[in-house]
């Protein structure tokens, strides 16, 4: 009888240990998820940096045009 209690132990230990082998993968999935969605978060930050850098190009370009009509003024 406790061979079987014992086995009956046993039998939902595993069963446990293979709920949490499956939260660790869904927690692994997650994980994966998260750290695209930072890839993509970087990328679009890059782009912005680009842009910022071209405006702050064309502002560079407008002040060059001010200082030379000033000059012709």
């Amino acid at each position: 009888m406790f061979r079987r209690v014992r086995y009956g132990f046993a039998e939902i230990t595993n069963g446990f240990a293979e709920i949490t082998n499956e939260f660790a993968e869904i927690t692994n999935g997650f994980a994966e998820i998260t750290n695209e969605f930072a890839e993509i978060t970087n990328e679009f930050a890059e782009i912005t940096n680009g842009f910022a850098e071209i405006t702050n190009g064309f502002a560079e370009i407008t002040n060059g045009f001010a200082e030379i009509t000033n000059a012709l003024a």
